[in-house]
């Protein structure tokens, strides 16, 4: 019997996430990647993982990097997260960015921003598996977050 990996796509697609753009690296050579595969893994150690696929032009980057800020994005992010999940354009030029204390910038109007520190890199058949060391949080109180079900972008209401 074959694997149908179209139809396990589309299950997938069934679950709504979040969306971040994870950012790595210094100065001119900071790039980012949208994910929607971050979660959270422990909250004694603080650690959170997200997935990069092996075929991307930027897997040795943020495999291989120190430290990278994770940015949570919320429902005005739409038009970044398309831009930096597409193959090619990675830099962050013209966005706002927010300094951190460890690491690369993060994007200036998240709803959070986690600095990382990589912890380990796991195998995960096509993708790896990146969990990182959460060094310092901040986050905002208001904003909807940026979803993606089904293909599709998405917001939920914000609470008033």
């Amino acid at each position: 019997m074959s694997f149908d990996t179209r139809t396990f796509r589309n299950a997938l697609g069934c679950f709504p996430t979040g969306v971040a753009v994870v950012t790595a690296g210094a100065g001119n050579a900071v790039m980012g990647i949208t994910v929607n595969s971050f979660t959270s893994v422990s909250l004694d150690p603080p650690l959170v993982l997200w997935c990069m696929d092996r075929k991307s032009s930027r897997y040795r980057t943020f495999t291989t990097v120190k430290n990278f800020t994770i940015s949570i994005l919320g429902s005005a992010h739409q038009t970044v997260s398309v831009r930096l999940a597409k193959p090619g354009e990675h830099k962050l030029d013209g966005l706002p960015l927010a300094p951190t204390e460890n690491g690369p910038p993060g994007l200036a109007d998240s709803l959070a921003l986690l600095e990382c520190a990589r912890e380990a890199v796991h195998d995960g058949g096509d993708h790896a598996i990146i969990v990182g060391r959460v060094l310092r949080v901040t986050w905002d109180k208001t904003g909807a977050p940026l979803l993606f079900f089904r293909g599709r972008y998405g917001a939920l209401a914000e609470e008033g």
